[in-house]
């Protein structure tokens, strides 16, 4: 009898926290990413990301302006795969200090008041990540993250 008591409150305790999971889990399919690459002619890389708060649908359009050392050139950009809906654009200038980079991500959605967080990571020639960045806002602004190469 002490037995069903202790395990009938723990497997209704189990099951509540099973439910409280699924629904975190269920509801973590409305958010996308954005995630390009672009390899610069120097031969350090930007891992490019932003998190967005709404299905890929609704996602219309997502521009990456890259600030970049002077002399620097953009070699390569590997867009997002199987975003077939959605335009990502890249450009570039080459007005940033020696070993600055600076990004401004402006994400444009269907929707308003929409949450994105973007991400920039710059990666050695060997991939190694030499500085990180990530900038919290909403859909619409421009989010800055300043990264430098040591």
């Amino acid at each position: 009898m002490l037995l069903r008591r202790i395990v009938g409150p723990s497997i209704a305790v189990n099951l509540i926290v099973l439910m409280v999971s699924v629904g975190v889990v269920s509801a973590g399919w409305v958010q996308c990413r954005s995630d390009p690459v672009v390899r610069l002619s120097n031969g350090l890389s930007l891992d490019l990301s932003a998190d967005i708060g709404v299905p890929l649908w609704e996602v219309e359009q997502v521009d990456y302006i890259l600030h970049v050392p002077q002399g620097v050139s953009l070699a390569a950009s590997i867009a997002t795969p199987s975003w077939p809906t959605t335009i990502e654009t890249f450009t570039l200038y080459d007005d940033a200090a020696s070993g600055e980079y600076h990004t401004e991500t402006i994400v444009y959605t269907t929707s308003s008041d929409v949450p994105v967080t973007a991400h920039t990571i710059l990666l050695s020639v060997l991939g190694l990540q030499l500085d990180a960045a990530s900038v919290p806002g909403f859909d619409g602004q421009i989010l800055h993250a300043y990264v430098n190469a040591p």
